[in-house]
């Protein structure tokens, strides 16, 4: 590694260096004036386990909008990014670098981090302001000398940035009820019609990320649709139908546990084992014997 700076100084590449030592950094926070200039910096954090948190404006003729987004080297979409970012700023992070502030568990707990670039929210005037304003303190504190109570306050700006986007989502939710009474009931009927009532089979086995797909949404925003329309997660109404399809064959048929887990695309009865004493405290087996 020395040796590869050493290099990199004989050869006068200082902006290269200058790069390879921020990167040594367990932050990183910039502007970008073109979507070029972003792609480059975005790209080689990304590579180097960055997450990322970026306050963009869109490229829009008319009027100016703005929007908080969020990637990571799970969900990076070059070609979706592409032409949407006109100028904005960014703070990259390697949280498993923030020794002691448990930011990885914390970043876990606000499921609009995991949303698509299609389900992120424009910000409004207000809002855009609001964040702009931590971003700006964000910017000041990241030029500071490195300590304990620097990663302190710059951990609690991103808390505070991250507790008001909640806040900012819950709202969003709460003004598309409707919408999402749509959705959620998009997801009930995709989730029957996985079964064939005349073969008595799973056509496929029910999954959060099947189902996501089936709707075009990620499994994170489905589960919060879920959560606000029923008060359920998805995965709670998955394993309830399929706990609910195995009682009627377990008392409709003579197949065995095994015979009705394959019927159900289940690879291992274990499985559907699992899930069923997860929701009724009994096996399978004891189940039907107690409807005999």
């Amino acid at each position: 590694m020395l040796n590869k700076k050493l290099n990199m100084v004989n050869s006068g590449n200082n902006k290269e260096l200058q790069y390879a030592f921020r990167l040594n950094e367990n932050y990183h926070f910039d502007h970008f004036v073109n979507e070029r200039q972003f792609f480059e910096s975005a790209q080689r954090l990304i590579d180097e386990h960055y997450f990322l948190i970026v306050l963009g404006s869109l490229n829009k003729k008319d009027n100016e909008q703005h929007i908080l987004l969020f990637f990571s080297q799970q969900y990076f979409p070059v070609q979706e990014i592409k032409g949407l970012l006109e100028k904005g700023a960014y703070f990259a992070l390697r949280t498993d670098l923030f020794k002691g502030y448990s930011m990885r568990n914390r970043l876990k707990d606000f499921g609009y981090l995991e949303y698509s670039i299609q389900e992120s929210k424009v910000l409004l005037d207000n809002d855009y302001r609001l964040i702009k304003n931590i971003f700006e303190l964000v910017d000041k504190e990241a030029k500071m000398p490195a300590s304990d109570i620097h990663s302190r306050i710059l951990i609690s700006y991103l808390n505070l940035l991250l507790q008001h986007m909640q806040r900012f989502y819950k709202g969003s939710m709460e003004n598309r009820v409707n919408e999402l009474q749509i959705l959620h009931q998009d997801f009930i009927n995709e989730l029957q019609s996985l079964f064939d009532t005349g073969k008595k089979c799973m056509l496929l086995r029910p999954s959060l990320v099947l189902l996501s797909k089936k709707l075009d949404c990620t499994p994170r925003f489905l589960n919060d649709v879920s959560l606000k329309i029923s008060k359920h997660t998805a995965q709670h109404h998955i394993d309830s139908f399929i706990v609910k399809i195995a009682k009627e064959l377990l008392a409709e048929t003579d197949l065995s546990v095994a015979e009705i887990a394959e019927k159900m695309q289940f690879s291992q009865p274990q499985s559907l084992t699992r899930i069923f004493k997860r929701k009724t405290r009994i096996s399978p087996l004891d189940y039907r014997i107690s409807i005999i």
